[in-house]
């Protein structure tokens, strides 16, 4: 036997496949999408199952190979393309208008005492009625029922931009304010410098929620008043009892509410970078 003086180094190397297979799983976001995927495809194999073995309730729905049939049929239907085109329309108008509103009478109800006084009262009486229950009075007051839907969907985003958008300016530290005012700024110095910048955080909170309540309000109002887009084509799926198209506009309908909340994510990523998560 050979034995190898202390001064021989072997050309032989272990190999590398583990360990960059644990840095692959060491890394936080892999790890996040592997278990993004087991959980997924974990409730797809309870849901495929779910007929054979008689699970209640899921053994009602058709299976995930049926849906994905549906799918790709729905996917070729220029009827379901157009459904998104109305949907993300109507979101759009109502979800802008509603930051347009929502966030300068949230700052001037936070920064002046009677502004407050006056509005805060009236946005307690109208603030706890649902949304959906606007729908007929919306159907009587607005000429056509697009703009019924589009206002449907501005209170969903509208009650909570506004109440975040006056949590964050009402709880800005005072001493900030008056250590500016006694530096000489001026009330645009200390709007612009203080209070919009300390206010973006919670304001960009209440779109990303009222993004989330837009959707849920849009699909509402789209199967009790409208004509179109993904919510009335959910409903019609479900009257003519195709349930498997009937699922597959649910989900792309959490698709949409996803992606949008992720725009709005980034956005407010961009506006207040000092907030970023390292």
């Amino acid at each position: 036997m050979t034995i190898a003086s202390p001064g021989y180094r072997s050309s032989w190397r272990p190999p590398l496949l583990g360990k960059r297979v644990r840095r692959w799983f060491a890394a936080r976001w892999n790890l996040n999408l592997l278990l993004a995927v087991i959980s997924i495809g974990s409730i797809l194999l309870l849901w495929q199952i779910a007929q054979p073995l008689g699970i209640p309730a899921l053994s009602r729905l058709p299976p995930p190979t049926e849906v994905v049939a549906s799918s790709a049929k729905l996917l070729r239907s220029k009827l379901y393309w157009e459904g998104w085109q109305l949907s993300v329309e109507r979101i759009l108008s109502g979800f802008i208008i509603a930051q347009l509103i929502g966030i300068p009478i949230g700052l001037m109800m936070a920064m002046h005492r009677a502004s407050f006084d006056t509005f805060f009262p009236v946005v307690e009486i109208l603030r706890p009625i649902p949304p959906v229950a606007w729908i007929p009075i919306s159907i009587l007051f607005w000429p056509t029922r697009e703009l019924s839907v589009i206002f449907i969907v501005f209170l969903g985003a509208f009650w909570i931009v506004l109440l975040n958008t006056i949590g964050g300016a009402s709880n800005i530290d005072p001493n900030y304010r008056r250590a500016a005012l006694s530096l000489g700024s001026t009330q645009w110095d200390l709007f612009w410098r203080i209070i919009l910048p300390a206010t973006t955080p919670s304001i960009m909170t209440g779109m990303a929620v009222g993004m989330g309540i837009a959707w849920e309000m849009v699909v509402a109002a789209e199967m009790v008043a409208g004509r179109t887009g993904l919510g009335y084509l959910l409903w019609q799926s479900f009257e003519v009892n195709a349930i498997a198209q009937c699922i597959v506009c649910m989900i792309s309908i959490g698709i949409a509410g996803y992606l949008s909340s992720e725009l709005v994510r980034m956005f407010g990523r961009m506006v207040a970078p000092w907030q970023r998560r390292h």
